[in-house]
């Protein structure tokens, strides 16, 4: 090789080891400059309240609740808010521990269990026989913004089932709000935990009233 090619060879591999250098100095760069990923906390709803309730023998029935139906955000685990008018969003950086359609399920579950007003219930995650099935669709669960107050809204149109026969056996639209404390996150958390309560008592208290079988 002689002198004239060993120069060019030389530059080639100088400017080759330039752009390799200049590459790995922008890709550096570009890394830094990333914004960070805001940490996200997740949440659970605050167990059922312990209610007194009269006295009296448990319904005899073994009773399956399902987990709703849903759509759009409310099938994950944000928590959801409408800040304007049919607008909806969810609060950044915050989340359920688990759906939402489980969340609710759960939920229900737990209080019905602590009234010992019915003789067994059950989730749809097992594989046992049920005298009957709760069931339906949760319409709302989210932050409202309601004459600038954040309330939380809860809408459940619920299904009373008996499942051997597939028959709907009765049906009604709940509704419930509750005003949280502030507009912060673990103060919207407070709201739903009692909004859900109230909820779920009320849903009690509506099975309670139908006819024994």
């Amino acid at each position: 090789m002689n002198t004239e090619m060993r120069a060019k060879k030389l530059k080639l591999d100088v400017g080759l080891r330039s752009t390799l250098a200049a590459l790995i100095f922008a890709s550096l760069t570009a890394c830094s400059i990333l914004p960070k990923t805001e940490p996200v906390v997740f949440y659970r709803l605050p167990p059922p309240p312990s209610v007194t309730l009269t006295p009296q023998p448990p319904l005899a029935l073994t009773v399956r609740i399902k987990q709703p139906d849903s759509s759009g955000l409310l099938t994950g685990n944000r928590i959801a808010v409408v800040p304007t008018t049919n607008q909806l969003s969810a609060y950044q950086g915050a989340r359920w521990a688990t759906s939402v359609p489980i969340l609710f399920r759960e939920q229900v579950l737990d209080a019905w269990l602590q009234s010992g007003l019915i003789a067994h219930v059950i989730s749809d995650s097992q594989s046992l026989s049920a005298d009957r099935e709760l069931t339906g669709s949760l319409n709302a669960f989210q932050t409202e913004y309601i004459s600038g107050q954040p309330t939380v809204v809860i809408q459940f149109d619920a299904q009373w089932l008996d499942p051997n026969s597939r028959t709907l056996l009765a049906s009604r639209r709940f509704n419930v709000t509750e005003p949280a404390a502030n507009a912060e996150v673990p103060a919207i958390v407070a709201a739903f935990g009692v909004a859900q309560a109230r909820l779920s008592q009320q849903l009690l208290a509506w099975v309670l009233a139908m006819p024994t079988p």
